[in-house]
């Protein structure tokens, strides 16, 4: 049985059970006497009822349902009067099983009040009360119970969702070792190869002239002052091209860093009206390529945010180098969100922040504004 089913069938046994004590109550206060066959009636209405609950089959349950009917109102028309209130919730589980629509149930619920004579006002009254009741009850716990149901599956499913995310995290995690591996061997490969084709030869060259210059110092010393000199200047140019290599492979300052960052909000300053601003502080020069990577992207997906969304007249980024963390905010002076809705590209944030163990912190109050923040040292 399901959980739903479950909650159903206490709340339904729970209000049967109200009921019938109101019943037995009332008769009570009544005067009424306590009869052996008011006993039995009582008696076959519970053991009906709780076989409901026990037996599962649908053609079994609406015939027991239908023998709790018959029970209710044969001891209503012979016994008890009152013993009719405890026909509206048997009729409409009866009329449930095989109908859709709750207004023709309720109309159902309704008939046993036609032999009523306006003589039994009271009853008749009551159990109008009784049935509408009823029916407002079944309508509610069934509501209730179907937004329970719809609620659990919105959890599952972002459950399943946060499951994938943090496995396509730990996939992005370890395909961002492979390719910084990758780089560094292709990097030393290069190297290595540039090395060997621009200065191994160089050195090489010196070497064997320098050689020839020992063995002719003796016996013909302009002859090894010659090659001496090729020697050197061989060597000189060997060390220039050393100085080449290592100026090729050193990237240009605006390309590192902070330089960087602010040729990128330049020019986005240049193509759109709103105002950026870009401030710093603390060390700026202990973040990594990786992290500076991660900080970008989050920037410019942030910018991008703001332009789409905020109204924003004015962008501030501020990037702020802590004792244990890289603080980098982006915030405008937009329309905010009080209710901020993760989509592709906060998500994404997430991730690209999550590869470098950062988190994302959203706030919508006042304007937008996106921190990223990322542990360093």
């Amino acid at each position: 049985m399901t959980e739903r089913g479950t909650a159903k069938e206490l709340w339904t046994m729970g209000i049967k059970a109200i009921l019938l004590s109101f019943v037995v109550i009332q008769s009570y206060l009544s005067g009424g006497s306590i009869s052996p066959w008011y006993m039995l009636s009582i008696l076959l209405y519970l053991c009906l009822n709780i076989s409901i609950h026990i037996v599962k089959k649908v053609s079994i349950t609406s015939t027991v349902l239908l023998l709790s009917v018959l029970v209710a109102a044969a001891s209503s028309s012979y016994i008890q009067p009152l013993f009719m209130l405890l026909l509206p919730l048997n009729l409409y589980e009866l009329f449930s099983i095989y109908l859709r629509k709750r207004g023709i149930i309720l109309f159902l619920m309704l008939i046993p009040l036609l032999p009523l004579s306006y003589e039994s006002q009271t009853i008749l009254f009551t159990y109008g009360l009784v049935a509408m009741l009823s029916f407002l009850y079944y309508l509610l716990l069934n509501t209730y119970i179907s937004r329970v149901e719809d609620l659990k599956a919105i959890l599952e499913n972002r459950h399943e969702h946060i499951q994938q995310l943090t496995k396509s995290l730990n996939e992005n995690k370890e395909y961002i070792r492979q390719s910084d591996y990758t780089i560094k061997l292709e990097e030393r490969n290069r190297l290595s190869q540039e090395i060997h084709d621009k200065i191994d030869n160089s050195m090489t060259g010196a070497l064997i002239q320098m050689e020839a210059s020992k063995r002719l110092f003796a016996s013909n010393p302009e002859k090894s002052s010659e090659l001496l000199q090729n020697a050197i200047q061989i060597s000189k140019d060997g060390i220039e091209s050393i100085r080449l290599v290592l100026k090729n492979m050193k990237p240009p300052t605006e390309q590192l860093g902070i330089n960087r960052m602010k040729l990128f909000v330049d020019e986005f300053s240049a193509k759109h009206t709103v105002r950026t601003l870009l401030t710093h502080e603390g060390n700026v020069d202990i973040i990594t390529p990786i992290q500076w990577k991660v900080i970008q992207e989050n920037i410019q997906e942030a910018l991008t945010n703001a332009m789409k969304y905020s109204n924003a007249t004015v962008i501030s980024i501020h990037i702020e180098v802590l004792r244990t963390l890289i603080k980098t905010e982006v915030a405008d002076n937009g329309k905010g969100e009080q209710k901020v809705i993760k989509g592709m590209g906060i998500i994404g944030m997430e991730e690209r922040a999550a590869s470098v163990n950062g988190t994302i912190i959203v706030d919508g109050s006042r304007g937008f504004s996106v921190t990223t923040l990322i542990p360093h040292g």
